[in-house]
């Protein structure tokens, strides 16, 4: 078998997720509140996470936003994870305890965090994240929509045709 993922939140999102790795040999491990036994991945429930998330290679958060889910990822959960385990954040941005987060990967518990939602989103110019050993952060653009491809080439396009002449790229962020 390949590295273990530990998927948390299973819906739509999830089960395509695991289509997807199939092609990878990954042992994924899907977690949900209420399991309903029709699901195509082995599930575990909330008060399992502890120790799966221990043997985790890879833990992808795709959690809905909820009371329950507020602040889920803490610092009590990070320190389950397993020593060197990169986490993924592709749901929602309170799902996760920036602070917590940043704590894990500077400590170097997490190998890695690749988050394409924060909470706040954008984290501001001084947050620790941005600077965190290991730490990715994209735009929050990983569902996309019908005509996103096109906009971003015709972006990408001008932003290269501006690095050709020397001139300041669009959106670029200036921390100095």
């Amino acid at each position: 078998m390949g590295q273990r993922v530990l998927i948390s939140g299973y819906g739509a999102i999830a089960a395509r997720l695991v289509e997807c790795l199939a092609a990878f040999r990954m042992d994924v491990v899907a977690m949900r509140r209420r399991p309903h036994g029709d699901e195509s991945v082995f599930m575990i429930s909330l008060e399992n996470f502890g120790s799966e998330s221990a043997v985790a290679d890879h833990v992808i958060n795709i959690l809905p936003e909820n009371a329950e889910s507020r602040s889920y990822f803490s610092a009590s959960r990070f320190s389950l994870m397993k020593q060197a385990a990169v986490f993924y954040n592709i749901g929602r941005g309170t799902t996760v305890d920036q602070e917590a987060l940043a704590d894990a990967l500077e400590s170097g518990h997490l190998a890695a965090a690749w988050l394409d939602v924060t909470d706040p989103e954008p984290l501001a110019q001084g947050h620790r994240l941005w600077s965190a050993p290991h730490c990715y952060i994209t735009p929050h653009t990983a569902g996309g929509h019908t005509f996103e491809a096109g906009s971003l080439v015709r972006y990408f396009l001008g932003n290269l045709r501006r690095f050709e002449r020397g001139e300041r790229l669009s959106d670029q962020i200036m921390w100095a």
